[in-house]
């Protein structure tokens, strides 16, 4: 093991490299940035144990910036690491220069031999330091190379060394993994959505919507120094606003000081893999076999191992989309040149004018959320989300323009409620179509649209009604009563005498009872009627439009009847359909049965990441009755506080406000909610936590929103549980989430409360069998515990048989959630003080008073403690001062 050493050696500075370094940097301070606690902590615990560790990865994915974080973790344990850089053409024995005390300056022209090796040096090789830290090995010179080859052999000092991942790597090239043993190799991947959310805010030195941190992770493609460098630029040339203390994203977070940043990138490699680069950004994303043709296939496989290109999930297909996806903006904000105007002709002599791309169409097997949206791949996906969006808008607006018919405004209406289009042209599309020469459906599919954006301007209900009725009779009476007992519902209330005569509709014939089919199973659903729901969904046709509308309705009535693993494996399917598509109010609705599923099994994190595609705000789905906009976004907001990120909860709620129309009858979807959200934690002296979800959940249930009703009464019972009203709340909850999983957590927390082990047991064999696997976990551990304390060993032995079975399967309870019920968290000093003072029940501003201490800074240990500890909120943080 590595002892800590008295001799200090000298680091270069942090805020960049030494003149000569090997290439551009990102901004300044970048170093302290980075979030990758958990690979530094596994570097250091290598190091001390004598391994030697390689670290790659891509341009400015922060290498630089990672190795300094390992730098002052060993710093932080008494360890004086000696680091150097790799220069290019620089003299030899340079970077020891730059590294070691009292070493004197070298002038660039000398060269070797032309001076003798420093008393410090020969130092060096008596007295070697613990470790050597080298950022950019393979640009070190030939004598330093030796030198540390010769140092490593002789006193088996580990190397910590960095270097560019590369495609083609030269025979002679030094590579650490050829020289040190043992070794072993580390690849920085990209950063997630949160960990760009939590650098942009530290960079920014405040709050950050969920829009800027979303559409910047989309351009930078989760790489750090990118990230850094959308933010600095988009900052200085004004296009970043600061709304109250909370940083918001302009139109556009493009400028000419950006261009630096990807020119680092491009100029790096031959000009035919530029050329090449640009003609896949003007096609788009492309099938493989296309790409190949179009730029080579040798030139294709170059590309993908320099981390240029990458392969997205389409269907059962595969695409081929430049990476990052930044990328795409450097090549269409330069002006078309003679060069472009080639590329192009190239472009449609060898794929033809259109260069089409087929998705597939098969529905996929269910499989699990993890499986159909790898994270590496959200950005690439939103950003051919983006573009696609922005392409079908100019077509679909030239084309109305041109001609407007029925059926041109329909694709251009329907297009423009799935996200932000230009003020004014839905209202022209509206006022200005020629409802001639189409058939009655058509024009009352048209008519429906329209009604679908009044919603979202929030016009009186008579304004709404009336749109659906129009001017002319179209002979579809049943099908408008249908569409308007709909929206009533959707705006009012769900009462017995809509849900009788929606049934009556439902059972007639042709285009009215299929419509009527569609608004029962959403009534049926939303009131806590999920049986009557599901049977109506087989009696629907499974293709064609029908199928479109009624697959997030299944979604929803699997929740409703406490399946939310069957709800999960069906939107997971249909999301990988919708993105093979590029079909937005899909991606929305779909993900919001997604998100809530997985917070219903507990699994907060993953809930984060199944809205990682939607949370850049550039999706809507205004276009469908009961639309989840509003939802979606508060239970995105849940999971991220949840997930140890209070700070970003009043950014994403702003973003709730952003949207018109109603999704009351939606679970979390009710306009009260986010109050209730925020009461949580800055409450009134003398108010219980969980008073606002009460009274919410009252008003719902008046409204016959039963299900939406019952999971506020669940998140009441959460926030401050107690026995007697769990048993009085039982009936209610039943009648929206009958007894499913829901009731499960809740005789689970009675079962705790008086003692019950079978009870405890039964709850946490229903979790399983639902794969809420951490709750599972947690229960089955209470179970063991009580009966082993009720002297029931043979009882306690079978749990804990079926402990080793859950955590031996193909989906196993997380790390999180075992630290959680067996680990001892290595909290610092002041976090053991804000757990203390969360069991005594203060809140954050109370915390940041007593500690002296910023409400910021409160929250970001707050963070780190549910990184550490697993607790999704204040209960169980406190818990962990009673385990102490």
């Amino acid at each position: 093991m590595i002892a800590p050493e008295g001799r200090k050696y000298v680091r270069t500075a942090t805020e960049g490299r030494p003149t000569g370094a090997k290439r551009p940097q990102p901004p300044q301070e970048f170093e302290a940035t980075c979030h990758r606690e958990t690979t530094v902590e596994r570097v250091i615990q290598l190091v001390t144990g004598r391994t030697s560790v390689s670290v790659i990865g891509r341009h400015w994915v922060g290498r630089t910036a990672f190795l300094g974080q390992v730098a002052s973790a060993l710093h932080e344990r008494g360890i004086s690491p000696l680091r150097l850089h790799g220069i290019e053409r620089a003299p030899s024995l340079e970077a020891f220069r730059l590294a070691l005390r009292g070493a004197s300056p070298v002038r660039r022209q000398e060269v070797l031999g032309s001076f003798e090796l420093p008393s410090s040096m020969s130092q060096l090789l008596s007295d070697p330091p613990p470790v050597v830290l080298i950022d950019d090995v393979d640009a070190l010179d030939e004598m330093s190379w030796v030198l540390i080859e010769h140092l490593h052999k002789s006193t088996g000092v580990p190397i910590v060394g960095t270097s560019e991942l590369k495609h083609h790597i030269d025979p002679n090239e030094r590579l650490l993994i050829r020289k040190a043993q043992p070794v072993v190799k580390i690849v920085l991947e990209e950063l997630r959505l949160d960990e760009i959310h939590d650098l942009l805010e530290e960079r920014l030195g405040g709050p950050v919507a969920p829009s800027l941190s979303g559409r910047i992770h989309i351009k930078s493609g989760g790489l750090p120094g990118f990230a850094i460098a959308f933010a600095d630029t988009a900052r200085s040339q004004g296009r970043l606003r600061k709304q109250g203390a909370v940083w918001h994203d302009g139109p556009d977070l493009w400028s000419e000081e950006v261009d630096g940043a990807f020119e680092s990138l491009l100029f790096r490699y031959p000009y035919e893999t530029r050329e090449a680069l640009e003609m896949l950004v003007i096609t788009g994303p492309l099938t493989v076999e296309q790409a190949a043709t179009l730029v080579g296939q040798d030139e294709l496989e170059a590309m993908e191992g320099r981390g240029l290109v990458r392969l997205i999930s389409a269907g059962d297909g595969t695409l081929v989309t430049v990476d990052p996806p930044g990328i795409s903006d450097y090549f269409k904000h330069k002006n078309r040149s003679v060069r472009s105007l080639r590329l192009r002709a190239r472009i449609e002599e060898t794929l033809g004018a259109a260069q089409p791309f087929e998705a597939a169409e098969p529905l996929p097997p269910p499989r699990h959320f993890a499986d159909v949206i790898p994270q590496p791949e959200v950005p690439l996906i939103a950003r051919a989300f983006g573009d696609t969006f922005a392409a079908d808008l100019t077509r679909t607006w030239a084309q109305w323009l041109e001609e407007p018919s029925v059926e041109h405004a329909i694709d251009a209406a329907k297009l423009r409620l799935t996200g932000e289009s230009p003020s004014g042209e839905l209202e022209q599309i509206f006022t200005h179509t020629r409802r001639t020469n189409s058939t009655p459906e058509r024009k009352l599919y048209l008519r429906y649209l329209h009604a679908r954006w009044l919603v979202l301007q929030e016009a009186s209900f008579g304004d709404i009604e009336a749109a659906l009725r129009g001017t002319s009779d179209l002979g579809l009476p049943a099908v408008i009563e249908a569409l308007t007992i709909g929206f009533h519902a959707e705006r009012f209330d769900i009462t017995e005498t809509a849900l009788r005569r929606i049934e009556e509709i439902a059972d007639g014939s042709e285009l009215g009872g299929t419509v009527g089919g569609l608004v029962s199973v959403a009534l049926h659903a939303l009131s806590g009627r999920p049986a009557a729901a599901l049977e109506r969904l087989e009696n629907l046709p499974q293709t064609g439009w029908v199928a479109e509308y009624a697959a997030p309705l299944r979604g929803m009535a699997l929740l409703a009847a406490g399946n939310p693993r069957e709800a999960l494996e069906w939107a997971s399917s249909q999301l990988a359909l919708a993105r093979g598509r590029f079909h937005r109010s899909s991606m929305i609705t779909h993900s919001y049965v997604a998100v809530t599923a997985l917070l219903t099994m507990n699994r907060s994190s993953d809930a984060v990441l199944a809205g990682s595609i939607t949370a850049s705000g550039q999706f809507r789905a205004a276009n469908i009755l009961f639309s989840p906009d509003q939802a979606l976004s508060n239970a995105l907001t849940l999971a991220t506080r949840r997930n140890g990120r209070p700070g970003s909860v009043a950014a994403l709620l702003e973003r709730t406000r952003s949207y018109g129309g109603s999704s009351d009858a939606l679970p979390m979807g009710a306009r009260g909610f986010p109050t209730a959200l925020i009461a949580e934690e800055e409450l009134p002296p003398g108010t219980r936590p969980g008073e606002h979800y009460r009274q919410l959940a009252d008003e719902l249930q008046e409204r016959g929103y039963n299900f939406s009703s019952a999971g506020l009464r669940m998140f009441a019972l959460e926030a401050d549980f107690d026995t007697v009203e769990a048993a009085d709340q039982r009936p209610f909850i039943a009648a929206g989430m009958h007894d499913t999983i829901y009731l499960a957590y809740l005789d689970a927390r009675q079962a705790q409360n008086g003692g019950d082990a079978h009870g405890v047991l039964e709850a946490a064999r229903l979790m399983r069998e639902q794969h809420a696997n951490d709750p599972a976990f947690k229960n089955f551990t209470v179970a063991a515990q009580l009966f082993e304390e009720a002297g029931m060993e043979a009882e306690a032995m079978e749990v804990r048989e079926e402990i080793a079975s859950l955590m031996a399967s193909d989906d196993p309870a997380t790390n999180l959630a075992v630290a959680q019920v067996e680990a001892n968290p290595s909290f610092t000093h002041r976090e053991l003080e804000i757990i203390q003072l969360i069991a005594r029940g203060m809140k954050n501003s109370q915390i940041a008073e007593v500690l002296h201490l910023s409400i910021r800074t409160v929250e970001s240990h707050l963070r780190n403690i549910r990184r550490k500890s697993g607790a999704s909120d204040r209960d169980e943080i406190a818990e962990f001062s009673r385990l102490r």
